[in-house]
């Protein structure tokens, strides 16, 4: 909400609405004395006392204290601690506590404001659907109509945005929204809501909206739930015990109920593997689908619940642009958000002000509270972790560890701490990679090779309509209906197999049925698709069933692109940890992108598929570095960030280079590996690429490799890629990597938003851009050193268009783009 400003009287901070050159791009975290101990500060020549008050401020791991940088905290990871440098002159160093009522009396008057106004929106948006329930059950006609789905299909035929109103005679009615926003009606996302929740995490967000909502509604009208998912920190876990004291002296009505799902989460890594970046499964099995099973109504219904939780956007990029109140992930969920725009510093404010019991885990140095181990948190939370909580870790850590060293990798312990595991499926070496569903279409007839039981399978067909059968000891006939069609099915069975064939080839039908197979073959009982039933007919536990409620909504199967988060999760691990599958290397041939078929594309894109510069090879070579790098489609067909290219390539050449460069540094896995394993002054060949890589890495085939290599080498010579932007310069018979320091503004610009994206986040450090792991930016893909860097960064930050802030200055490093853009849209506005 705030502009933030150091106040070095009280050690503490300032709000302020508006922004002066003292004003900090980035909400700083109070610090304790005991996060001060861990750092081993008081053996280092700190003196400070165990106060129950603030010490210092902390962005990121840059220490701040009464508005000066003192150290910072470099290197930590799942095994090794930080390394604390000092600035000059703050080697040692006496402090004293942050004067937290003075502070707080200073910020009494914005904190206010923003109180109130959040209590403002708990209580009119609680009012209104309490309203909305009224409304419901007071008229039959109310009732009798969806009017959710009613709008969906207006929306659908006119392709004009719907809205659900009510009406001032309490009935409920569907315009359009623009009409509705004319008239000054008030949009509603139910018609009716079942329960009201405070959504409880043992996070500093979660505790305040909890606080708020007490203060705005009445404490029977809503339920607080703790999700203990398995991960937990003990500090979590002993907070939420406090909550309910302190809520339960105080409003002694407000129920509080903590959902688990019904095995522990370790047991779930057994089956189905650790989550990563492409095996998500740990929020939907462990912390959702328990969260909203446990909600259900009366016949096993979902309930329409509406939760009031702590989501803010300064966390994301992708929670930045979330409306205040919204649709739930889950059929009949929504979300409102009265924290949206808070900062942190708000947030501590307001605990401070309100002296609500704090999560002991702050006080120890974590910015976030998450989980035990996850391979989406920040090698500074693994540090903390392991020091503070190894034993509840060990179990977690011991299996990752087991796994990874039966994968094959060479540098296990490398391999974990760098978090290489967030982008590998790990799983036990039982996992095998082995398909259990087969399926092919021909002549009209759908063929199915599944290995599950008959039972299973013919349970989760009756998702997909209402069938009749007959059995001839191992084998059986019978025929299912789908809306009007009748389809005919045969086939055999075993105990532990099926074999089946219909006879439809459609492809709708085939998508289906080839998920109803997932299901049936996959399945672990995790309960994620149980929550996606709107009338109560699935139940997962104790075993599938589908009753007679089914109305075949098929929102079981298709609320994953699998139909089951299970299917999807073993299908991609393997007992060997290969290259990365989400970059591209196949296809170069030994070709890499030529300067020259660039420039016969572009200057006449629709007759260059005839030209005769390029032999058949050379073509689907040219295919292959372009859709990589974003400039064609599958159809072989200018993406609209393709023509933005060929303008571009018209214009500016070099800046087309640097941006062909920058996205296959995403999408490539040679041009990935490159940048990771050569650096700015090695000397290399081909032979020297191969046997890096495959020293930290398998691979499966050592040809396609190697041709990739070739590949690259070539691109180097017929491209500015080589020479001109230094990556590959020749020297002798071999190559060498220089700094490229001539990089635009214009491609600096676009590196950073796109590595914004893929972290998703607006806010970084300009040492986060020299992090060898994870995604890349700029200074790795070109090879930047520092000083050139910020030399860039300050004249982009003084740009008339100011793309981005870039606070230099005071010890900080701190980088801000601008949330109204994204890598496309700053390179088009850069290059008008």
């Amino acid at each position: 909400m705030y502009k933030i400003e150091w106040d070095k009287e009280t050690g503490g901070i300032l709000l302020s609405s508006k922004v002066t050159k003292e004003t900090l791009g980035i909400s700083p975290r109070p610090v304790w004395f005991e996060e001060l101990n861990l750092l081993g500060l008081e053996k280092l020549g700190y003196i400070y006392p165990p106060a129950e008050a603030p010490l210092m401020w902390a962005v990121n791991k840059q220490y701040f204290y009464r508005g000066e940088l003192m150290f910072e905290a470099k290197g930590a990871n799942i095994y090794d601690a930080p390394t604390i440098v000092f600035q000059e002159g703050k080697e040692t160093a006496t402090l004293v506590p942050v004067d937290l009522e003075e502070m707080l009396r200073r910020n009494k008057d914005q904190m206010f404001l923003i109180e109130n106004e959040a209590l403002e929106f708990i209580r009119d948006t609680y009012i209104a659907y309490a309203g909305v329930n009224q409304a419901y059950d007071a008229i039959m006609a109310n009732q009798n109509i969806d009017f959710e789905a009613l709008a969906q299909k207006v929306e659908k035929k006119t392709k004009q945005k719907m809205a659900v109103v009510k009406e001032d005679c309490d009935s409920f009615d569907v315009m359009p929204l623009d009409e509705a926003n004319v008239k000054g009606k008030r949009v509603l996302l139910s018609t009716r809501i079942d329960k009201f929740i405070a959504s409880f995490s043992g996070g500093k967000d979660s505790q305040v909206v909890l606080d708020l909502v007490t203060r705005a509604i009445p404490p029977t009208a809503f339920e607080v739930i703790y999700s203990d998912t398995g991960y937990e920190l003990p500090p979590s876990l002993e907070l939420y015990e406090e909550v309910k004291r302190y809520y339960g002296n105080r409003f002694p009505a407000l129920k509080f109920t903590t959902t688990r799902n019904h095995e522990s989460v370790l047991n779930y890594w057994d089956k189905i593997g650790t989550p990563s970046d492409t095996h998500r499964w740990c929020c939907s099995v462990m912390k959702t689908a328990p969260l909203y099973r446990s909600l259900k109504m009366d016949g096993n219904k979902q309930a329409r619940v509406l939760t009031f939780d702590g989501v803010r956007a300064e966390e994301s990029t992708r929670r930045s642009s979330y409306n205040r109140i919204g649709k739930g992930k889950h059929i009949y969920t929504y979300n409102a958000h009265p924290i949206l725009q808070w900062n942190t510093v708000e947030i501590f404010l307001y605990m401070f002000i309100h002296n609500l019991p704090i999560n002991q885990s702050y006080r120890y140095g974590f910015s976030r509270v998450g989980c035990v181990i996850c391979p989406f948190g920040s090698e500074w939370s693994d540090f903390l972790v392991s020091r503070l909580y190894p034993n509840v870790r060990k179990p977690f850590l011991d299996k990752l560890q087991y796994w990874v060293e039966a994968s094959g990798i060479k540098d296990p312990e490398t391999f974990i701490k760098t978090k290489r595991w967030h982008i590998s499926a790990i799983g036990s070496p039982v996992l095998r990679n082995k398909e259990k569903v087969l399926i092919s279409s021909n002549n009209h007839v759908t063929r199915l090779k599944i290995s599950a039981t008959s039972n299973m399978f013919f349970e989760w067909l009756k998702v997909l309509g209402s069938y009749t059968m007959g059995y001839s000891k191992n084998s059986f006939s019978g025929a299912i209906q789908i809306g009007k069609d009748i389809i005919p099915f045969s086939g055999t069975k075993t105990l532990t197999h099926i074999d089946i064939k219909f006879n439809s080839n459609d492809s709708r039908f085939a998508n289906n049925i080839m998920r109803i197979a997932q299901k049936a073959a996959y399945c672990i009982q995790c309960e994620v698709c149980e929550v996606q039933c709107p009338t109560g007919a699935l139940k997962i536990v104790p075993q599938v069933s589908i009753g007679s409620q089914c109305v075949h909504c098929l929102k079981c199967i298709n609320f994953h692109e699998k139909g089951c988060i299970a299917a999807d999760c073993l299908r991609k691990i393997s007992g060997k940890i290969k290259m990365d599958s989400t970059l591209s290397i196949k296809g170069y041939k030994t070709f890499g992108l030529r300067d020259e078929w660039v420039d016969e594309y572009v200057s006449d894109p629709d007759n260059f598929w005839s030209s005769t510069l390029l032999g058949t090879a050379m073509f689907d070579s040219f295919k292959s570095w372009t859709k990589d790098a974003g400039l064609l489609d599958t159809k072989n067909n200018p993406t609209e960030f393709g023509k933005l290219m060929q303008e571009i390539y018209r214009n500016t050449p070099s800046l087309f280079w640097e941006v062909i460069w920058i996205n296959l540094s995403y999408s490539s896995f040679i041009v990935n590996r490159f940048i990771n394993q050569i650096s700015v002054g090695d000397i290399f060949d081909k032979r020297t690429i191969a046997d890096k890589i495959t020293t930290s890495e398998s691979v499966s085939s050592l040809t396609t490799l190697n041709n990739a290599v070739g590949a690259l080498i070539d691109m180097f010579k017929s491209s500015p890629i080589g020479e001109d932007f230094s990556q590959g310069e020749v020297i002798e018979k071999k190559r060498i990597r220089r700094s490229y320091d001539d990089l635009s503004l214009e491609g600096l610009a676009y590196s950073l938003y796109l590595y914004a994206e893929k972290n998703d986040s607006t806010e970084f450090r300009v040492s986060d851009l020299y992090n060898t792991e994870g995604y890349k930016s700029a200074p790795l893909e070109f090879g930047i050193p520092r000083n050139v860097l910020l030399k860039k960064l300050r004249s982009l930050s003084s740009d008339s268009n100011r793309v981005l802030l870039a606070e230099l200055n005071m010890g900080l490093d701190h980088i801000t783009l601008r949330k109204d853009l994204n890598a496309i849209s700053v390179l088009e506005l850069l290059t008008k």
